[in-house]
């Protein structure tokens, strides 16, 4: 496909996420509009949204390397490499080399049982080499990346959220298009030459770097000459707590980049949240939007009724336990992970904070995660030699960068001190 063919795909598509966004604001506002087809619309806007991106990556790649500017990422491998590795990964012979590996203390530069651990040394090789394998150890099986995976989604993560994307380098960049704003130019007759509007498509670039992160856990040499099955949901569930609150952390930093408005207890909440879906945030946006609250900002929201006295959270049709505002899903985190900002100094600013977010957030950031998790193990540094146990060290590498800042609006809702 021609650079000129795949623009055109592009402007195709972006006019029918147009269309479709305009459609499910119209159904959203129908109060006697079938959820589930509400519901559908969402998904169906989401996977346009998703294959926009798609497209334009692939044309800011294909205009790269037709220009001559085409750099292949170091550590990627070709489709067939990467499928070799998941088979790699998921294979018998890698979870009973690891479970090998965990129980000797192996690591790559260090391992008196290397010969029976060649498939892990094969598998960092296709992933991205040795330095990798120095710093974190040897790549989890998928058994493990994937236990990891469901106890965290059990957890209730923010990045459900958010956009998510697997890269194999530390460090990169990505291309956003932004949406034209002129209309064509309207011709008088035949033979009329077309002035066009002189508008470009731009682009801008967004950075992103990964930080790596880590931690230990003991295990026993009992749990380590057990079962594979049972010493690797003992790590899995471990890790996936971890690996949860740090990447609650990593986009709980990305919704901070906003800039707070305050409405106080005196305001009408509800007017305000209104006004953020229905002015501030662009319609194609607000339709696919969530509501992000802590445990007080919930409270607060499930107290407000309406002038029949009837509550204005509504249940959620898609989920016996969650709850709707507006036709959008209210996501709500605790306290510990999303606190209260509290203002101690006496004066009109005195009071409780309660953070709240709206918007739709895989347009608003994006996180980068290098997959997969690296774990290496040790029976004598730390104190597993003391206690006579065996030392596992997990090593994650992840961030987060900003994509479109207008994609979510930040507000606190003001309690005063009494």
């Amino acid at each position: 496909m021609t650079l000129t063919e795949m623009m055109n795909e592009i402007n195709a598509l972006g006019r029918s996420i147009r269309a479709a966004a305009d459609r499910l604001m119209a159904d959203a506002a129908d109060n006697t509009h079938d959820m589930q087809d509400i519901e559908r619309q969402q998904n169906a806007l989401r996977d346009m949204n998703n294959r926009m991106a798609a497209l334009r990556l692939a044309y800011t790649t294909q205009e790269d390397a037709e220009r001559g500017n085409l750099t292949t990422p170091q550590g990627s491998g070709s489709p067939a490499q990467e499928r070799s590795l998941h088979d790699m990964l998921a294979s018998r012979e890698y979870a009973n080399a690891f479970a090998h590996a965990i129980r000797t203390g192996a690591k790559p530069g260090r391992d008196l049982f290397a010969d029976k651990h060649k498939v892990l040394y094969d598998a960092l090789t296709i992933a991205g080499g040795d330095p990798a394998g120095e710093d974190g150890g040897f790549l989890v099986p998928e058994d493990i990346d994937r236990s990891i995976r469901e106890y965290s989604r059990a957890l209730d993560p923010l990045e459900e959220l958010f956009n998510v994307e697997s890269t194999t380098t530390n460090s990169g960049w990505r291309v956003v298009a932004t949406d034209p704003t002129k209309g064509m130019t309207k011709l008088t007759g035949e033979g009329t030459n077309i002035t066009g509007s002189g508008e470009e498509p731009t682009f801008k670039k967004v950075t992103y770097t990964l930080d790596t992160y880590g931690d230990w856990l003991q295990v026993s040499n009992e749990l380590a000459n057990d079962e594979v099955a049972n010493l690797f949901a003992y790590i899995s569930r471990f890790y996936a707590k971890k690996y949860t609150i740090t990447n609650n952390g990593i986009l709980k930093a990305q919704l901070e980049k906003l800039t707070a408005s305050t409405v106080a207890k005196t305001d009408d909440a509800l007017a305000a949240i209104k006004e953020v879906l229905n002015v501030e945030l662009d319609p194609a946006i607000s339709v696919l939007s969530t509501i992000i609250v802590n445990q007080d900002g919930y409270n607060y929201l499930d107290a407000l009724k309406d002038d029949n006295g009837r509550p204005l959270l509504m249940p959620d049709p898609t989920n016996a336990t969650g709850t709707m505002l507006k036709g959008r899903r209210v996501k709500v985190l605790s306290n510990a992970v999303m606190p209260t900002r509290t203002v101690s100094t006496s004066g009109a600013t005195k009071g409780d904070y309660y953070p709240i977010y709206i918007g739709d957030f895989t347009q608003y950031a994006t996180l980068f995660q290098r997959q997969p998790l690296e774990l290496t193990s040790t029976d004598i540094g730390g104190t597993a030699f003391r206690t006579n146990s065996i030392e596992t060290r997990c090593i994650a590498r992840m961030g987060a960068s900003v994509f479109d800042s207008a994609a979510a609006v930040r507000k606190e809702i003001f309690i005063p001190a009494t």
